[in-house]
Order: C-alpha cells, then structure tokens, then sequence
C-alpha cells in the first residue's frame, strides 16, 4: 500500500523549531493565563491556515454527534475550538517534562487493578494500547512515579522531529522510544527480551501502518475505516497481555484510566485473523465511547475515513 496525500504520516510537521522551544520557554516561565492567551491566537493561525484539517474535523464531529446525539460539543466554533484544545494539550506535555504538572495532579481510574501488575517488577511485561484521544504523553512523563518500572513506547516521529527534539530539551529522556518502522526480526527479539525482564510496551492503535496491508476493518463512528493489526499482532508473536491506557482531561484535571483489554492470546493460526478482527472492533467501539466523553480531544486532524 503507497502512501498518499492523505495517510496521515505525510501530514508535514506544522510546528516550528523556534515556535516549539518558544513554548517550552513560555510554559516554564510565564503565568498558566498568558499561556492560554498565547496557545488560542497560534492556534486561531492554524485554523485560518488550514482547510483541509478542518474539513477532517468537522467530520470527525458530525459523526460524534450522530452517533452519540447526548455528547456536548461547543455550540460556537467547534471545530476551532478542537484546534485550541490540541494547543494547550502540547502546552501541557511541555508543563509535565518541566516539572509543572507532577503524578499529585492526576486522578487514577484503574477499576480492574492493572496497577498490581505494574508494581511487580518481577513478573512479564505487558502491552499497553495507548490513541491518539488525550494526552497520553503526560503518562509517559510521569513514569519516573513508579521506581523500577520501565516502559518502551514504539513510535512513529521522523515526521516530528522539531517537535520531539523540543521536548527533549526540555527533559522528556526517560522513556525509550523504538521506531516502529524498524521492527526487524532482531528488534522483535528485543522487545520479547524487555517483557521478559518485566519492562512493558505502548503502542498507538489508531492509526494504520507506515507501509503494508496490515490493517483490519472495523466501525467506528457509523463508517468502516481502518485500524492496524500491528498491536494485537506483537500481542501474539509476543504472548503479551494488553491493556488500554488513557489520559484524558475532564475539568481541567487529567484522568489516567487503565483497563485490562485481553490475556496472552492463543488462538490456532488459522483462527488468528478472526480474533484480530474481534479485537479491533472491540477497541474502536472503546475508542468512540472515549471519544463521546472527550469530543474535543481527538486529535487526529487527518482523513480517518479514507
């Protein structure tokens, strides 16, 4: 499969350097109103700037209202609104590398216990499925809370360097990023080695591959699209539990909320495909009940229904 003009890894990189690390600066020196202040005229920019990534969202947000009529979207400027929230959650991210927003600031919603796993270092790694709905970069920032505990996350970011090398700078260096374009077989080993010495893994589970046909169709928001394979693949290849993770924001405070998703699965191969299918509608219909909860935290800002 080729990419093109609307997958969203060719989505070109909008923030620039000297705008990023003015941010960081801002975040770390200038009172929270100001940033605000700040966050909504440079997103009004990006808005004015940016057609196409409105058509997406308003989309985005017709089929969340059609599909969730009960869910609240600001009845002015919706979309610019969505804009506005994606501002403030990079806003954000900077403020918890920076030491601004700390594991005090978070409200815990872990019904299923998943934090029992997380504190027995001595027990195999798990696989968190993390979206692209919140801030789940705030999670990641605060893995520091729990001593001993080790998390790989597998990203794409070439298509973000100035962003990623930003917060860097500004102190994101504890958590191990893998490219997921570089999953070899030696990498493969790696990371079965990592859950093995009890470390665990994140992966996005809302957005189709860089390259290849691993992709599975599901409903979500009253259309088929498509959704990867990818982690419930490594969850096979692996025999890794899974697990959702997310961190949204509900009034002005950030919830993590974690939820036990699937045992290590063990299905014949010839069954294999069925399950991944199951699997991923079961994650798009949790992705949406999310997303009804949060409606302006989605912050895929390209075609999800190409």
């Amino acid at each position: 499969m080729s990419l093109n003009a609307e997958h969203w890894a060719n989505q070109h990189e909008r923030g620039h350097a000297i705008f990023l690390r003015l941010t960081a600066l801002m975040v770390r020196y200038c009172p929270v109103w100001l940033v605000r202040v700040c966050t909504a005229v440079v997103c009004a920019y990006f808005y004015a700037t940016s057609a196409v990534s409105r058509r997406h969202i308003r989309e985005y947000q017709t089929r969340l209202k059609q599909t969730f009529p009960d869910c609240r979207l600001p009845e002015k400027m919706a979309v610019y609104q969505q804009f506005v929230a994606f501002g403030e959650a990079i806003a954000d991210r900077f403020a918890v590398w920076q030491g601004k927003l700390t594991y005090a600031d978070l409200v815990l919603d872990d019904c299923d216990n998943v934090y029992a796993d997380i504190r027995q270092h001595n027990a195999r790694g798990q696989i968190f499925i993390c979206s692209h709905l919140g801030n789940v970069e705030i999670c990641r920032a605060l893995v520091s809370h729990h001593i001993g505990f080790k998390m790989n996350v597998l990203v794409h970011s070439q298509h973000a360097q100035a962003f990623n090398q930003a917060l860097k700078n500004a102190g994101a260096n504890d958590i191990n990023l893998i490219q997921v374009n570089d999953l070899d077989a030696a990498k493969m080993l790696e990371l079965a080695n990592r859950l093995d010495a009890g470390e665990w893994l994140a992966i996005a589970a809302d957005r189709i591959p860089i390259r290849g046909e691993k992709t599975v169709a599901v409903q979500f928001l009253g259309k088929t699209t498509q959704l990867p394979q990818g982690v419930w693949l490594l969850a096979y290849l692996l025999r890794a539990k899974t697990n959702t993770l997310f961190v949204l924001k509900k009034s002005g405070k950030y919830h993590l909320i974690l939820r036990r998703f699937a045992d290590a699965p063990n299905a014949k191969r010839h069954e294999r495909n069925a399950k991944i299918a199951q699997y991923a509608q079961r994650y798009a219909d949790e992705l949406a009940k999310r997303a009804a909860q949060v409606p302006l935290q989605w912050f895929n800002f390209y075609n999800f229904w190409r």
